[in-house]
C-alpha cells in the first residue's frame, strides 16, 4: 500500500497523517476526532465526518488499501498499515456511540534526547546514569502507565548502545522504532507457530550482545526473566502504576506461565534479572511526559524487594532530585 493510496483512503483525516508531531489520532464516532503530540494534553481538531455511515466506509477503504476486508460479522479489528503506523477500529454496534477508531502513528520525526532535555522529560544526570548503566550492560525495565512515553524513552535508551553491538529486538506487536545498524527485528505471529515464548528462544540463541524485548502481557514474562536471569544483557517495558507495582505485575505474569515455581523462587529470579528500573508518567493536566523515579533493585530483604532510589522527581519544583546513593555497577 502506498502512501498516497494510504492518504486517500484516509479521508479527512489525512491532514493529521501528514503532520509530523501528532502521534495518536482518535476517532469517537463522526463528529468527534482529537489528536495527542508528544508533551501535549489532547487535543480538539475541529474535524468531523458527515456521518457515522462515512466513517465506515473509511475504514473499508482503510482496510482495503492493506489488502483485508470489511466482514459484517465482525467489529474489532486491529491492523497494519503501509507506513507501519496502526489502526485499532471498534465499529457499531460494538461501539455504541458510534465507530470508534484509534490510530498510532509510524513516527518519521522521532524524539530525540535533545529534545527530550528540551522538553525536560529527563535531566542531563538522568542521561549520565542511563549512560552508566549501559556502559556496566545493566538490564533495564521501563515502566509506566498508558501513553507515557515507555517505548519512546526505551528507543533513545536502545540507540545509546554500541553501534558494534548486535540487537534482536522480540515484540508481539512491532512498535520500537530506534536506529542502530546491527538491530534485528522480530514480531510474533501464532499462525506461523512463531508465538512470544518461541521467538524469545530463537532470539536468545541468534548471539545477541543486547535483547529487547516489547511490552511484556503475560507468561511470556516468565520466559525473559529467565533468558535475562541466564546472564543475557536485555531491556524490556511493563505497563504499572509504579516502580513497585512493576515488580508485582512481573510476578504476576510469571506466575500465569504455571511453571509451578512459587513466588519466592520467582522474586529471586527477577532480582538476578533485573537491576534499574525507570518509571515514566504522563502528567496531568498539561500532559507532559516525564522519567518521574529510578530505583536499583539490589537484592531481597526478608522476602522483600530491596530498591534503592537513584532519582525522584518534583512535580511542585519541575525539578530532577539525584538522592547521591552511588549505582552498585559503580562501586
Amino acid at each position: 500500500m502506498s502512501q498516497e493510496n494510504l492518504l486517500k483512503a484516509l479521508g479527512p483525516l489525512a491532514p493529521l497523517f501528514d503532520d509530523p508531531d501528532i502521534l495518536e489520532i482518535m476517532v469517537d464516532g463522526p463528529e468527534r476526532i482529537t489528536i495527542q503530540k508528544y508533551g501535549r494534553k489532547i487535543q480538539e481538531t475541529g474535524l468531523r465526518f458527515e456521518s457515522n455511515d462515512a466513517l465506515k466506509e473509511m475504514v473499508r477503504a482503510v482496510l482495503a488499501a492493506t489488502g483485508a476486508e470489511l466482514d459484517n460479522d465482525k467489529t474489532i479489528y486491529d491492523v497494519r498499515l503501509g507506513d507501519n503506523s496502526r489502526m485499532m477500529a471498534v465499529l457499531s454496534p460494538t461501539a455504541i456511540n458510534g465507530h470508534s477508531l484509534t490510530f498510532r502513528k509510524w513516527m518519521t520525526r522521532q524524539v530525540t534526547w535533545q529534545k527530550l532535555l528540551e522538553y525536560r522529560s529527563v535531566s542531563p544526570e538522568v542521561l549520565v546514569l542511563i549512560r552508566s548503566a549501559l556502559t556496566a550492560q545493566v538490564n533495564i525495565l521501563v515502566a509506566g502507565g498508558t501513553a507515557s512515553g515507555k517505548t519512546t524513552i526505551a528507543n533513545r535508551i536502545i540507540e545509546l548502545i554500541p553501534t558494534d553491538k548486535r540487537i534482536v529486538a522480540v515484540e508481539q506487536t512491532h512498535e520500537f522504532q530506534f536506529d542502530h545498524p546491527r538491530a534485528v527485528f522480530l514480531e510474533a505471529d501464532s499462525g506461523l507457530h512463531a508465538g512470544m515464548n518461541e521467538l524469545l528462544t530463537a532470539a536468545s540463541k541468534m548471539r545477541p550482545d543486547c535483547l529487547v524485548v516489547g511490552e511484556l502481557l503475560g507468561p511470556e514474562t516468565m520466559r525473559v526473566m529467565q533468558i535475562f536471569s541466564n546472564g543475557h544483557w536485555g531491556l524490556t517495558t511493563i505497563h504499572a502504576t509504579s516502580a513497585e507495582n512493576a515488580l508485582t505485575r512481573l510476578e504476576t505474569m510469571c506466575l500465569m506461565a504455571n511453571l509451578g515455581l512459587g513466588l519466592d523462587d520467582i522474586r529471586e529470579m527477577i532480582v538476578s534479572a533485573l537491576r534499574l528500573i525507570l518509571y515514566q508518567e504522563c502528567l496531568a493536566p498539561n500532559g507532559k511526559r516525564k522519567i518521574t523515579k529510578i530505583v536499583e533493585l539490589r537484592g531481597l530483604e526478608n522476602g522483600r524487594y530491596l530498591l534503592k532510589p537513584l532519582m525522584r522527581y518534583h512535580p511542585d519544583s519541575d525539578s530532577f532530585e539525584m538522592t547521591g546513593e552511588k549505582p552498585g555497577w559503580e562501586q
